[in-house]
Parts: C-alpha cells; sequence; structure tokens
C-alpha cells in the first residue's frame, strides 16, 4: 500500500521491483555464482562498460554479471562488500540513474568509520585496487539537487542523427514517459563485475561454486525501517 494514500492502492508491479541480476546470477541466499545459473549478457551494457573500464586503464574487461537495484525514497542498502566475484583484480563499474542518494565507502573492516558523498544521476564509480574490496552502503535516496522531479540529463530529447555503432537506441515516446515517470521518484543503480579472470573457470572442488562472503546486509533494501530480503519470487 502506498505509504499516506487516503485509500488503499495496490503498488504496480513496477513500483514493487527492487533487483535484476544479469549474466551470471548472483544467489542472495548463498553468496555465490553457478556456471549453470547464466543468461546472455546484454551487449549494448557491456559494451558500454568495457569502454568505460578501458578509459581507467582496465583493457580487456569483460561485462560478466551485473546486478541492478531499484530504489524509492524510502530505501537503503545496507553495509556488504563485494567479494564473492573469482578475479578480484578487475574492477567493480557502479552507474546511478535518477534520483540521488548518500553513499558511504569504509574499509576493509566493517567497523572502520566511513566517508560519505552524494551520487547523482549520470555518476560512475569504478572501484577497483584497494578500493574493490572496501565496505560501502547507501543509507539514503535524496531529491535530485537540480530540485525537479527529473534530472535535466535524463529529460532531453535525444538527436536524430546518431553516430553509426552508438548504443543509445530511440525509444518510443510511449515507453520513454513511463520511465520518466519512475526516475521521478526512484533512483536506479547498476554495478557491472567481471566474474572469472581470463581462461579461468569456477573451481571444481566446490561444486562448481564460487565460495562467497558471509551473511550479512548485502542483499537488503530497508524501508519504513524494516529489512526486507531480495527475493525473486517476493519482491521483484
Amino acid at each position: 500500500i502506498r505509504k499516506g494514500s487516503s485509500k488503499c492502492e495496490p503498488r504496480s508491479l513496477l513500483e514493487k521491483l527492487r533487483w535484476v541480476t544479469l549474466g551470471y546470477h548472483y544467489n542472495w541466499d548463498t553468496k555465490k555464482y553457478t556456471p549453470n545459473h547464466h543468461t546472455p549478457f546484454p551487449s549494448d551494457l557491456a559494451f558500454l562498460s568495457e569502454q568505460v573500464a578501458a578509459a581507467c586503464g582496465f583493457q580487456g574487461f569483460q561485462a560478466q554479471a551485473g546486478i541492478l537495484n531499484y530504489y524509492h525514497f524510502d530505501s537503503s542498502l545496507g553495509i556488504h562488500v563485494d567479494e564473492s566475484e573469482l578475479d578480484h583484480s578487475r574492477p567493480l563499474l557502479s552507474f546511478s540513474f535518477g534520483q540521488s542518494s548518500i553513499f558511504l565507502l569504509g574499509g576493509l573492516k566493517r567497523e572502520e568509520a566511513p566517508t560519505a558523498m552524494f551520487m547523482h544521476s549520470g555518476d560512475i564509480m569504478v572501484m577497483s585496487g584497494f578500493s574493490r574490496l572496501l565496505h560501502h552502503a547507501v543509507p539514503r535516496v535524496l531529491p535530485n539537487p537540480e530540485g525537479t522531479a527529473l534530472p535535466s540529463c535524463l529529460d532531453q530529447a535525444l538527436p536524430s542523427d546518431l553516430p553509426a555503432g552508438s548504443v543509445i537506441e530511440q525509444s518510443s515516446e510511449e515507453d520513454w514517459q513511463v520511465c520518466a515517470k519512475y526516475l521521478q521518484s526512484s533512483r536506479i543503480n547498476m554495478t557491472i563485475r567481471q566474474v572469472l579472470a581470463e581462461g579461468q573457470n569456477f573451481p571444481e572442488e566446490s561444486g562448481t561454486e564460487i565460495k562467497g562472503q558471509a551473511p550479512s546486509e548485502d542483499g537488503y533494501h530497508q524501508e519504513n525501517g524494516r529489512a526486507k530480503r531480495h527475493r525473486a519470487n517476493t519482491d521483484s
């Protein structure tokens, strides 16, 4: 039920969406990836991620897995570290769209004091090297600083003559209006990662699964003071 509503109104499926996984699908319960739980990674997002990684000096980066988190103004993400990937030498790429958020970047230990920063629509964060395994969290989602419902970068018409090979595709006005309305009160964050190094396979000794992190608040959105577990058959 919508908070503050004068009558009971069911949330749309889009409003209930909390997360989507791409490529090697992350298991929120076991904190593992498995080779048999995989679908083709979107080619346009893979190309964009590879270009961003290359610009940061990571040639040959392979976008093998992704987690898309969908936030509302009453959402948060608990402190965690992304360590379930087998290759930690490759960066973690984070793309943000829609409303803003406060991002906390901590240390290698959970109890270390974090540094707070804003993440706005269009921001890209690259966690690599020492920062690749730092704890981090999103305690708060905020209206974008422009004071408008939709950030200006998302409210501009695309040119009709897009360059050849552009990953940008024109969408119908009807489809875009659905997206624009959603982003007026929501934030979407995409984190793209490489699971395996070049030529590396999943270890057979662990049942063809990657050993992940110990259970923590990773995989939880907190809304209205209550933690909600990400599960494919409940909040998605």
